[in-house]
């Protein structure tokens, strides 16, 4: 007999369903009986069991005929709820199989004492579920609280003793001091990742060490002797459980100095050298345009020609076409469009002061309802569909074709709506009238700007400038996108 084994656990019960245990148990009972087993495994909730891939297999392959009963390991695997368990038994009963088995014991499906007496046997086994879980979470909370270890990934540089307390591994320690008396001297994560790599040092599991995982080892308070332990949104913090790695002392010293050279790196990120840095984009290859200085020439800027590729119409990677010119050019044609923009941004401060706010608001509210509207019409839609596949008015295909059509749909309609949401908070003609008079004065005073607060109102003003120039003898062709 050509019998499906069908396995199941959903994400939060890794300590109450183990599945390796369930797989070796069923077999052993297919191959007492002489069965040919095909596997159908899968992490996934019964809440919603036509959005599980092994059970729609295995039913799939039931309506084939290549498999002739099924074998659980509890009701409940298949679903804890009622109508979904029915609806797969009545799956089951429509295409030939009139008997499963759960373990080894026989139920037969034509039976209706049977079908209810395995519903009640779903519920009960959800029950006992939830109160197993339940008496585990207590456990796991009380031995927090004794600083105790609650399994996981132990940090590197400990180990377990017998009493599941934590204790310094000694064969990881020299390591793990490395690390940190690196941390102390400046060296950085990437710093230390690279030497490790360069010298083959590899983690407990055999991967490279990388910025994440030194960060994520280092902040970790475990290191500087402390127990924290999260469930469901609470968590239990135990100082001084056990010895620590890293003193508080030296935690607040290599904290404080990846303070400080995290704020040089951002005041070198923030600082330009010209104003059109970053600003300009290739039209041909896409990428940002780069600004340089030339010492020979009388310390003038230049914009650089692209060191990228592109495809050409065959498909191939040639160099892109794009070439550079004196930085003055184009900053005299952005003048003139930035003088234009202060004209135009004139119009619609004015423009403002005559807008009624009240108007405004009370039609983007209602664009707001009326998306939310037709996003309950596409949820009432779901819901007749799943009624429609139960009452067999529709196959499971015309189900999937349909549900797949309402949430394409979905997706769309609620893009716009969180994009209508943001505009209704932001109706603000004061803040957006004070936001354009700030900006009309960093125009006004362009030419006594400093480079950085230049480029800052370039960015502010266009969400993007293209640059075009293939010729050494044509003049740069720009393209402005406002943002305003």
């Amino acid at each position: 007999m050509n019998v499906g084994i069908y396995l199941r656990k959903s994400r939060g019960e890794d300590e109450v369903q183990d599945l390796a245990k369930h797989r070796d148990y069923l077999l052993k009972i297919a191959e007492d009986k002489g069965w040919k087993v095909k596997l159908y495994e899968e992490i996934a909730s019964s809440q919603h069991y036509l959005e599980r891939p092994a059970l729609q297999h295995m039913l799939k392959d039931i309506e084939h005929r290549e498999i002739d009963t099924i074998l659980v390991y509890a009701p409940d695997r298949l679903s804890r709820k009622d109508v979904h368990f029915l609806t797969i038994l009545d799956h089951l009963l429509q295409y030939g199989i009139n008997k499963i088995y759960i373990k080894d014991t026989e139920y037969d499906l034509n039976s209706p004492h049977i079908r209810t007496q395995l519903s009640i046997m779903a519920v009960l086994a959800q029950a006992e579920y939830m109160l197993i879980a339940q008496r585990m979470s207590e456990g796991k909370m009380r031995s927090a609280e004794k600083g105790k270890w609650n399994g996981g990934t132990i940090k590197f540089g400990y180990t377990t003793n017998e009493e599941n307390q934590l204790v310094v591994d000694q064969a990881d320690y020299p390591l793990a001091r490395e690390i940190v008396d690196k941390l102390l001297q400046g060296f950085s994560y990437h710093s230390i990742a690279k030497d490790f790599a360069e010298r083959g040092i590899r983690t407990r599991r055999g991967k490279a060490w990388t910025t994440a995982s030194l960060g994520d080892w280092f902040n970790s308070p475990t290191l500087r002797g402390h127990t924290s332990y999260k469930m469901k949104g609470k968590e239990i913090f135990t100082p001084n459980t056990h010895e620590a790695i890293v003193s508080e002392a030296e935690y607040q010293a290599i904290k404080k100095l990846q303070e400080n050279r995290e704020n040089n790196f951002k005041k070198k990120k923030n600082h330009v050298s010209h104003w059109l840095s970053g600003v300009l984009t290739c039209s041909e290859c896409k990428w940002s345009k780069k600004v340089q200085i030339d010492t020979k020439k009388g310390n003038k800027f230049y914009i650089r020609k692209c060191n990228s590729t592109i495809e050409d119409a065959l498909g191939n990677l040639i160099p892109c076409p794009s070439i550079g010119c004196k930085s003055d050019i184009v900053e005299d044609m952005l003048k003139d469009v930035i003088e234009e923009m202060r004209i135009h941004l004139k119009e619609k401060m004015s423009t403002l002061l005559e807008t009624d706010i009240t108007i405004l608001k009370a039609k983007k509210a209602q664009e707001v309802k009326q998306l939310e509207k037709e996003l309950g019409k596409l949820e009432e839609r779901n819901e007749n569909l799943l009624e429609d596949l139960q009452d067999r008015i529709i196959t499971r295909e015309e189900f999937q074709k349909g549900k797949k059509r309402n949430e394409d749909k979905k997706e769309q309609i609620t893009a716009k709506l969180r994009e209508a949401q943001l505009q209704l908070q932001e109706i603000d003609v004061s803040a957006t009238y004070n936001q354009y008079q700030y900006i009309e004065t960093l125009i006004q005073r362009w030419d006594t700007l400093e480079h950085e607060d230049k480029n800052r109102l370039i960015k502010m003003v266009f969400k993007k400038i293209k640059y075009t120039r293939l010729k050494r003898n044509q003049i740069p062709d720009i393209k402005v996108y406002p943002n305003l």
